[in-house]
This record gives C-alpha cells, structure tokens and sequence, in this order.
C-alpha cells in the first residue's frame, strides 16, 4: 500500500529536529506493515489551530486525488488542534477512502471505535489550546508587571533580550528570560517631528507625503500611509495615539479571537479595568506639552466627526464611504494603487491621497457622475459590436442546446418507464381476469395506476417545457438589446448586483492612466460573462463566456 506521511511543529522555539523525529517514528511503524512511503508532508512553527498550512493543503489534494491510501502522524494533534477542523478533516479523509494512523496516541480510522477515540482527542487538543492560552496570558501578565516588552514593535524602540546566566536554549544559546525596550534614537528623531508637525497643524496626509519624500523607512520598512499615523483613538491604535511616547506602557488592551467560519484574527477590546499600565519614564520621547495638544486636537477632530453625524443622522456613515459601480475596481495605471472616493464626488489615486506625491505623481482627479457616464458609454460600445453579438448568440445558443439535449433525455426515459407500467398493468389485469383476486393484486394495480398518471404528466409537462426553451432564444436576445441600450439605468438601481457583474465583465479592474494632455485615459479589458448573467439571469440560466474582447480604452 501507499502511504504518506504529515508532520508539524507549532513555535519558532521548537527544534526542526522535531519534524524528523515525528517521521522517523511514523517510518518504524510504516517498515513492518511493509507499507511505500511515497511522499512527506510538513509545516514547521505554524499553529495547529490554522488550517492554511501550505503542507496540510497540499496533503488534501493529493489525499483526494488518491496518491496514497494511508497517512500516518505521529498524533492526531498534529493534523490539527481544533476541535471542529479535526471532525472535518478525518470525515474527508475516511469518505475518500484514506486510513489515517496516530502511531502515538494508538488511533487508528479503520477501527470500529475510531470515532469515539478521535473525539475525545479533539476535545482534549482544544482544551490543551485553552490552557496554553492562559499559561502564556499568565506568563506575559508577569512579565508586563515588571515593565518589561510582551511582543509587537513600536516605532522608535529597539528589543532587548535578557539573557539567563546560566541556562542555555536547544541550540547551546543562552536562555531568554525577558526582553526590555530601549529608545532607538534615529527612529525617536521623527517620532518627535510627526508629533511636532501635527500639534503645529498639519495633516497625516501632509506628514505621511513629507516622510516619504524625505525618504524615511516606515515602521515596517515600506512607505508611510496617513493611516498609520492616525489610527483609531478609541482602539489605541496609531502612532499619534501610542502612550509609550510618553513613558505609559498600556498592555492588555486588547485581544484576538479568530473566526470560526473564515479562521480570520478579529481584535476585541478588553475591559479597562483588566488593562496593565506602569510609567517607564526612561521610554519618554515626546514631551508633555507636545502630547497634550496632539491628543486636543485628535478629540476636537472627532468630537466634530460626531456633530456632522449626529446632524446627517441616517446620511451620515462612520468608517468606509458608500459603494458606488466601480468604486474597488478602479486602479491607477503610474503607481498600481487604487482610486478612491477623495471627496463628496470625485476620485483619486490612493497612493497620492495618503502617501504623498513622491510615492505617485498622478494627482489627476474625476467625477465619479463623469466617470460612469464615460465607461458605461464605452462598454455599451463595445457590447453593440457585431462581435459581441455573436457571441451572446452562440454562447446562448449552446447552452439552450444541452437544455433541450437533458429534457430530451429525461423524456425518454420516462416513456421507457411509462411502457413498463403499462405492461405491468397490463399482467394484473389479466391475472384478475383469470380469477386471482387478493387484496395484494387490488393493491398492485392502484399503486401502478398511479404511477402511470405520474409519468404521464412528467411528459406532458416536459412537452410543454420544450416549448418554451424553444422560444427562449429569441428573448434571451431582445433581453440583451434591452439591457444594453439601458445600462446605466439597470446599474443605477442594482448597484450591488451591477459591480459584481461587471466586475466578472471587466476581468477584476479599470486601469487609469494618466495623459500628458492632462486627463485620464481608462483602459479594460476581460469576458463576456458578467453581462452574460444579468442579460437572461432572470432565466436562471448560467453563461460563460468562451472568449473575450481586447483591451479597449477611452478618455475620461
């Protein structure tokens, strides 16, 4: 038999040794059953809570492609420590035929009683989870007590490890007890200025488009964006509101949970009351004077973002702007970044908006009304080619044809059956005829009746089904004149729906370029199959197109 093997380790601590340890043990217990190990899986340092680890997925498509017929892990925990992942992934593996082997913990899928073992393992794996999760919150409770860093880098601080005298790691390094933070004085340098411009009255913007041009590395080494200066007060996040800058170190704030469904990390703030705050006054870069203007002027800026909502009330939306038709599709053809809504009615380049013109140069501007009239106007032009039309027709064509081909189909099988019964019916009658009369025969002849009258409405009803797939095409087609010469009407009221069409029409993108007459010029390119849905999508029909168009472009 074929056999493969997973291995897995879930922290950066651990020894990659381990991952050899776990095969080995797996191929002692594959070499007597006289099993051929085909392929070795593994992920190193990821959490067994995740299920994207490249290593893991690669195991489930070959697992479903038959590569091998038994896998083998040195414990169950190792293909994952989520309860509800584990029940998923050994029902997968069973329904494909797959025999999955704790050669550890002794389980085994092809035992009557695997299911009750495996279940009980996967409650004790997410219990184990739990209770690493609060002896680690314990750990770094302690450790935040004494002033000392629980992870994440703040701009302006170097770590520093302290090392244990005289215990040392699995590679002969000294142990680390704790790291301290320390200021890291060409970082604390422009931590000063950004607070200094802002308190002076300049904008993020402003500031993010300085940095950049003064050529300053980001926290992460990139370019500054104006949302990373200012955050979310009310979250604590951004740099302009990090009380570290003023010797304050707040932990605990917050905390991550991840989502059951997308596995996605959400942040969720803590009580206040179980925040840990001491003053490390050697941490202080900015000045008081200096703090307390800023964090004036972060709260009259958002004291008036809630004036302007309380006054628009229903109008008004906090945090992302509507969605307009091509509002994520846009993109701009200097920098790659997106266009955005920059103000009540046009966009422009992300980039420019939040970076700085050193970043992009395009500082070109459109009305979004302008933007859509111009688009829709150039895809209608596209869509009326004869091109276009051709291949609607034939696309449409094809698919009415495997249509009528499946009724067709079913149709003769249910006359096939219909004769059946007949004959059967047929065969009673005769036996009462001749005397065999039981409530077994009565019983027969009114269940086969019956089903007769079935099978003779099934064909009556597919004959009429028939007939109207035969007159479909011909307003399939006057659905798409429709559509097309109204397009900008179907999208105004079906926006929604209309972006995820055209987004399918357009291939994902409108790339914006940016002409030296000083206007922009719009370029798209993509299939047929999003107007191919909502022009007979009401005839819960799906069309996929089998070729598309060249790229096209026009001025905006």
């Amino acid at each position: 038999m074929r056999a493969a093997l997973y291995a897995r380790y879930s922290s950066d601590n651990q020894r990659e040794a381990s991952i050899e340890d776990q095969f080995r043990n797996c191929q002692r217990h594959a070499k007597p059953e006289g099993w051929k190990i085909i392929k070795q899986y593994e992920d190193k340092a990821i959490s067994g809570s995740k299920n994207d680890r490249p290593g893991y997925q690669a195991m489930l498509v070959d697992a479903e492609a038959k590569k091998f017929e038994v896998l083998l892990v040195d414990d169950l925990s190792r293909l994952s420590r989520d309860e509800a992942e584990s029940i998923l992934v050994r029902r997968r593996l069973v329904f494909w035929g797959i025999r999955v082997i704790g050669v550890s913990d002794g389980y085994d899928s092809s035992v009557k009683s695997h299911k009750i073992q495996a279940s009980v393992r996967g409650l004790l794996n997410e219990v184990y989870l739990d209770d690493l999760r609060e002896k680690t919150h314990r750990g770094l409770t302690g450790q935040a007590l004494k002033g000392y860093s629980c992870g994440g880098r703040a701009y302006g601080y170097q770590h520093i490890p302290i090392e244990h005298p005289t215990e040392q790691d699995a590679f002969g390094r000294p142990s680390i007890t704790a790291v301290r933070l320390e200021i890291d004085p060409r970082q604390a340098k422009w931590i000063k200025q950004i607070f200094q411009w802002y308190a002076d009255g300049y904008s993020p913007r402003w500031i993010a488009s300085e940095l950049n041009r003064l050529k300053v590395p980001s926290p992460r080494g990139g370019t500054w964006a104006a949302s990373a200066l200012h955050g979310d007060p009310c979250q604590g996040t951004g740099l302009l509101n990090n009380p570290l800058y003023i010797g304050r170190y707040v932990w605990n704030r917050s905390r991550w949970e991840r989502h059951p469904e997308t596995k996605r990390r959400l942040r969720r703030l803590r009580p206040q009351s179980e925040w840990i705050i001491k003053d490390l006054p050697k941490l202080r870069i900015v000045p008081d004077e200096v703090w307390k203007k800023v964090q004036e002027r972060q709260n009259g800026n958002s004291e008036r973002s809630k004036s302007v909502r309380k006054a628009m009330q229903r109008i008004a939306r906090a945090g992302r702007g509507p969605k307009y038709l091509f509002s994520g599709l846009l993109v701009c053809g200097k920098c790659g970044g997106k266009y955005v809504i920059a103000d009540s009615y046009r966009y422009a380049c992300s980039y420019y908006l939040y970076r700085g013109h050193t970043v992009c140069s395009n500082n070109l501007r459109v009305s979004r009304e302008l933007l859509e009239e111009k688009l829709l106007t150039g895809i209608k032009e596209e869509l009326w080619t004869q091109k276009a039309f051709d291949l609607f027709f034939k696309e449409t064509t094809r698919l009415l044809a495997e249509h009528r081909r499946g009724h067709s189909a079913n149709h003769e099988q249910a006359k096939h059956q219909l004769t059946a019964v007949e004959k059967k019916i047929k065969n009673v009658i005769e036996a009462i005829e001749k005397g065999v009369v039981t409530a077994t025969t009565k019983t027969a002849l009114e269940k086969l009746e019956a089903e007769r009258g079935q099978l003779q409405e099934v064909l009556k009803t597919d004959g009429k089904s028939n007939d109207k797939v035969t007159t479909l095409l011909p307003k399939a087609l006057d659905r798409y004149r429709e559509l097309v010469t109204n397009l900008e009407r179907v999208t105004l009221h079906h926006v929604g729906r209309a972006r995820a069409y055209l987004k399918d029409l357009l291939g994902g993108k409108i790339t914006l370029f940016p002409t030296p007459d000083g206007y922009l010029e719009a370029e798209l390119a993509g299939d047929f199959a999003g107007l191919l849905k909502l022009a007979i999508g009401m005839n819960k029909i799906s069309l996929v197109a089998g070729e598309g168009f060249e790229p096209s472009t026009f001025g905006l």
